[in-house]
């Protein structure tokens, strides 16, 4: 799988809208709440589509794949 089709691929199956709180099963355990947190407090986290409602931030998914992607390395086999 190359990246432009993993992309393709989250963009279709992920929904609309991703909560922090549920974003490590959505990713599969390749994310955790905590280091999404992380991430978010350092600056290097998706900033583009992030939003807050009370104490619940979540994401619109199309920033979210883009940020997911640019973190993700190709591993040639």
């Amino acid at each position: 799988m190359t990246t432009d089709e993993l992309r393709t691929y989250l963009l279709n199956t992920l929904p609309p809208v991703i909560c922090r709180k549920g974003v490590e099963d959505l990713t599969g355990g390749l994310i955790k709440a905590t280091t999404l947190a992380f991430e978010d407090h350092q600056g290097t986290g998706p900033t583009e589509g992030r939003f807050k409602q009370k104490r619940k931030v979540f994401y619109a998914r199309e920033p979210f794949v883009n940020w997911f992607i640019e973190k993700t390395e190709s591993i040639d086999v």
